[in-house]
């Protein structure tokens, strides 16, 4: 952004989230009590089901049975556990990763060309960039 603005383009930040991947994470619905809760975390111990209660959040005094990095091992454990007598949910978790980018002014961007591109790609080799068409006739530009 200080080069851009030491060649008075002007630009701002801009936050970029991405889900990268999705987890699915299986669980007993909440019950009325913790007391009943731990009762059946016990039975799930008994039959080697590995678990915990789980403390907070809008599922406090469910029990957690597992996250599962792909949705068919989730359907997998679903189908074990409706065999063992327990109809667990599923809930997706989706995983994100932050990029911090910035985009050009659309007033400055006819000083934006790919000479300038070259030279601030080899400043900064991981630099990526891509040109975005915008609602008016002017592109505006978008590094990340």
């Amino acid at each position: 952004m200080q080069r851009l603005l030491s060649l008075d383009i002007r630009s701002k930040v801009e936050l970029i989230e991405r889900v990268v991947a999705t987890e699915y994470w299986l669980y007993l619905p909440p019950l009325a009590s913790r007391q009943a809760s731990l009762i059946q975390l016990k039975e799930l111990q008994v039959k080697k089901i590995d678990s915990y209660v789980i403390t907070q959040g809008d599922l406090a005094n469910g029990v957690s049975l597992g996250v599962f990095s792909r949705s068919e091992s989730a359907e997998a454990a679903i189908q074990r556990f409706r065999r063992a007598g327990y109809e667990p949910a599923m809930r997706e978790l989706p995983r994100t990763r932050r990029d911090y980018g910035l985009e050009v002014a659309p007033e400055s961007t006819w000083l934006f060309d790919e000479g300038l591109m070259e030279a601030l790609t080899r400043s900064f080799p991981r630099l990526q960039y891509q040109r975005k068409a915008c609602g008016g006739l002017a592109g505006t530009v978008s590094f990340e």
